[in-house]
């Protein structure tokens, strides 16, 4: 484990190491350096340049020292060449400002390419998988071949794959492997599913209670049946496989370069999760830190990472206690929010709801933290000099962040707004669409979580409700209240086509079977305010938002398309490519080199 003077110690190598290869230097995570060279490092023309801004395009840009020097008609432009003035003819293809993507994985997102690219006998992805049968052959099939005992993990388990409302029980698993632990987690990384072998080696039986935050799902017995919600999935922390730290830093590089190739060039890491992927907060992320700023070091990553520090948890109480160790790791890595959970997530029907389920009229969900823990961690963290980012999905939990940030607020007039975000904001109460807005935090929402099952209707529908289904990630509601938004993936599998979001927020559809003018068509974005929100930054600290239009003094972070988004047809706009990302202007994705595909967590 790393220990506080450690990190001190790297910060200061990491300066001096990682900012050689940048054009410009180095500077802190976030900030933009204004121009200091006459001449030009790289002149791009030939193609569209959409700048999100005014105008909206221009024939030519000039980039030098990371930054960008000039917009423009190829003459004014050309007035910055000099004699080693590189030319970057983009031959008809879009230039567009890089994305952000306000929420991701990136440990688990690495562990899902990882698996991917390098099998392992004790891992299993499930999101193929479309029937319990099939599950169990797989879990029969690898346990075959491993030594009883061993432990079979694996992610991406969705009752609605194979037909099923209800959750599952550690029936099928058991019987495949009775002589194995098998522990899998859900697509939301809410919900754990295990068999008996795995209960029995946490020690979890009928005489176990439910601890606060979380649930054991349970037969008429009161035996557990195999699921654990929420926080009671950390009960079985304790006995689980820890991945080697080789493995660790390979997985941060890859999802970094997954993301880069999807041309990301900034993240807001929404915390790490333990392998196989699920949400506990009795990780030690010290030592996934620890991990991620090594794999830094070794070799820059080609993004720059804002990380989210659960709490309440040891690794809270060490930052708080000298924040000044953690805020920049490295020139691309710095804890810059603490992340707070009102409750869990709607597929696995964790979501906090002020209504029964529509679909389970026992449960509204569960309530992860009280008002009291949140208020308490959330002026904690804000007299840390870190800003607060809370879980909240169901309109309960929603309702729950907003109380508490409006007392916040009121009671600390100087405080900025931007300082507080909420996650997902997936269903509110109609007056709370208008609240979050007037009060000025950041909703940092998933578009791509529109994603309706095979039968043509939303997942969320069955949950909340048909007649409840229109406040459902109603992002044009929100944006016709003013509400500052921010776009985040939630991926924690293998990213899937980089205008995802972007297709799924402006026709609110992703497929499979939907009517032609989507689910919800009256929540669309347009598309070029859906541009904006993809390529907009809300920096730490509370500060208004940065890039999401190209500027002269911005940061040169770029990214080359196939196809122009504002302008092709619809059923096209999941076809465009990223064919490079710049980063401060250097190159750190070209096509010619790299590949990804996949898709999203429900949140």
């Amino acid at each position: 484990m790393m220990h506080l003077s450690r990190f001190k110690k790297i910060s200061l190598v990491s300066v001096l190491v990682a900012c050689l290869p940048l054009l410009g230097g180095c500077a802190r995570t976030g900030d933009v350096g204004a121009p200091e060279q006459a001449a030009a490092g790289l002149i791009i023309s030939g193609g569209p340049i959409l700048t999100l801004g005014e105008p909206e395009s221009v024939e030519a840009i000039a980039v030098g020292n990371g930054v960008i020097l000039a917009l423009g008609d190829r003459g004014s432009v050309e007035r910055l060449r000099g004699r080693e003035t590189v030319d970057v003819d983009l031959a008809g293809r879009v230039l567009v400002p890089a994305f952000v993507d306000h929420h991701v994985h990136l440990l688990n997102l690495g562990f899902s390419l990882l698996y991917r690219a390098e099998p392992s006998p004790t891992f299993v992805d499930l999101a193929g998988l479309g029937s319990l049968g099939a599950i169990g052959d797989e879990v029969r099939s690898r346990a075959s071949e491993l030594p009883a005992g061993t432990w079979i993990l694996g992610q991406s388990w969705s009752q609605g794959a194979w037909g099923a409302s209800e959750l599952p029980s550690h029936e099928a698993l058991s019987a495949a492997a009775p002589e194995h632990p098998v522990f899998f987690t859900r697509v939301d990384g809410h919900a754990g599913w295990a068999n008996s072998e795995a209960l029995r080696a946490a020690g979890i039986d009928a005489r176990t209670p439910d601890p606060p935050g979380g649930v054991i799902a349970r037969s008429r017995d009161r035996s557990p049946d195999g699921v654990l919600l929420e926080r009671a999935n950390e009960l079985l922390r304790p006995v689980l496989p820890e991945p080697s730290p080789a493995e660790i830093r390979r997985a941060f590089r890859l999802a970094a370069e997954a993301l880069s190739a999807q041309g990301v060039t900034e993240v807001f890491d929404a915390g790490f999760l333990g392998l196989p992927g699920i949400v506990d907060l009795s990780l030690d992320f010290e030592r996934y830190l620890e991990l991620l700023v090594e794999a830094d070091l070794a070799s820059p990553l080609p993004l720059r990472v804002h990380l989210m520090v659960p709490a309440p948890s040891p690794m809270m109480a060490q930052i708080a206690a000298d924040p000044a160790r953690y805020r920049q790791l490295t020139p691309r890595i710095g804890v810059t929010h603490v992340k707070l959970f009102a409750d869990g997530a709607l597929g696995s029907r964790g979501a906090w709801l002020s209504h029964p389920y529509a679909d389970d009229p026992t449960t509204h969900g569960i309530e992860r933290m009280s008002r009291e823990e949140i208020r308490r961690e959330a002026e904690a963290a804000l007299d840390a000099g870190f800003d607060v980012a809370t879980h909240a999905i169901g309109d309960a939990a929603v309702e729950l962040a907003l109380d508490v940030y409006a007392e916040i607020l009121a009671e600390r007039p100087q405080l900025a707004p931007g300082r507080l975000r909420i996650e997902h904001f997936s269903y509110a109460e109609p007056d709370d669409f208008d609240r979050a807005a007037e009060l000025g935090i950041v909703l940092a929402v998933n578009p791509d979580f529109v994603a309706p099952d095979d039968h043509g209707l939303a997942m969320e529908d069955a949950r909340v409700g048909v007649d409840n289904s229109d406040r459902v990630y109603a992002l044009g509601r929100m944006a016709a209240a003013g509400a500052d938004l921010a776009f985040g993936s939630d991926y924690f599998t293998a990213p899937a086509q980089p205008l995802l979001g972007f297709y799924a927020a402006t026709t609110r559809q992703n497929g499979n079977g939907l009517p032609a003018d989507g689910w919800q068509p009256g929540e669309r974005l347009s598309r070029i305010d859906s541009l904006r929100i993809q390529t907009r930054l809300w920096p730490a600290g509370g500060g208004g938002p940065q890039r999401g239009a190209l500027a002269v003094g911005g940061r040169a972070d770029l990214v080359v398309l196939t196809g122009d988004p504002l302008a092709v047809e619809a059923s096209a706009i999941l076809g465009i490519q990223v064919e490079a990302t710049h980063l401060d202007g250097a190159v750190v994705f070209d096509a010619r080199s790299a590949g990804s595909g996949g898709g999203p967590s429900e949140g």
